[in-house]
């Protein structure tokens, strides 16, 4: 995803703050599209029927149908599949609405600016905090699967799974419908337009990830999945990635680092 750092409703239009918010932003890791916007989007979006047919329509937060339903953001964001970011701008009003995926996958922040009244702040969102620090009374983690409207004020949850409730499960156990979901999840985010690969620890969890994939490779007679394992010297974790890699004919890479590689990129990584 890209980098994401929007400040909206902000009543400082001069060069001066301009170029701050520009500073501000190469604070960022841009993991795709490089140079900031002030209204960015962060979205992978696994193709559907309902995306395909919806556009989006300029200069307004309204999208359209293939049948010509018009949807406002709040209409339209529980109908994406995928994990995304995204902020987006009414340039008529100036009314603006944000939205973060189901569970989190990409990062997003949010906090209210220093300038104006404890009721009128500008509001900012960005990807890392190191975006808000220096220019917000108050930010927080921007909560997965909500959105936030100007118009409203406040949060609310588009992402309304029935289990949500956190009831106790009562449907019976079954274990092929449960593995039908784990290979359909799976392949899912193949969907790519550039090389993938895996992150292999040799574990459980990720060897069944690349297990799924490479029958789906082999299936699609594609070519071979590559997969990646980091870890100190003699882990245990490079070791057992090694013998599932062996098993599975993955394109297999091991990348070492020592104690003090990891405390040097502290400062880069938060």
């Amino acid at each position: 995803m890209c980098g994401i750092l929007a400040v909206l409703g902000y009543s400082d239009d001069s060069l001066a703050k301009r170029a701050k918010i520009l500073q501000l932003s190469r604070r960022l890791k841009h993991r795709a599209q490089t140079g900031v916007a002030f209204i960015s989007m962060g979205i992978t979006i696994y193709p559907t029927n309902g995306w395909r047919s919806l556009t989006l329509l300029p200069a307004t937060n309204l999208f359209t149908t293939r049948t010509s339903r018009l949807l406002s953001p709040e209409d339209f964001v529980d109908m994406l599949d995928g994990v995304f970011s995204f902020v987006l701008l009414n340039t008529r009003d100036n009314s603006f609405f944000v939205a973060r995926d189901a569970v989190g996958v990409t990062s997003l922040y949010i906090g209210w600016g220093i300038d104006g009244t404890p009721t009128a702040r500008s509001v900012w969102i960005s990807s890392e905090m190191k975006g808000l620090n220096d220019n917000c009374e108050h930010f927080q983690i921007f909560p997965p699967g909500n959105l936030y409207s100007s118009k409203t004020g406040g949060f609310r949850r588009w992402y309304n799974p029935s289990w949500f409730s956190e009831m106790v499960p009562c449907a019976n156990y079954e274990p092929m419908i449960l593995r039908k979901a784990l290979e359909d999840a799976v392949i899912k985010r193949l969907m790519t337009n550039v090389p993938f690969g895996v992150l292999l620890s040799g574990g459980l969890d990720s060897s069944l990830v690349a297990v799924v994939i490479c029958r789906h490779l082999e299936r699609t007679k594609a070519v071979k999945l590559h997969s990646f394992c980091v870890g100190l010297e003699g882990s245990p974790d490079l070791k057992a990635a090694k013998e599932v890699a062996e098993y599975l004919g993955t394109v297999h890479y091991k990348f070492y680092f020592t104690v003090q590689d990891g405390i040097d990129a502290i400062e880069d990584v938060i």
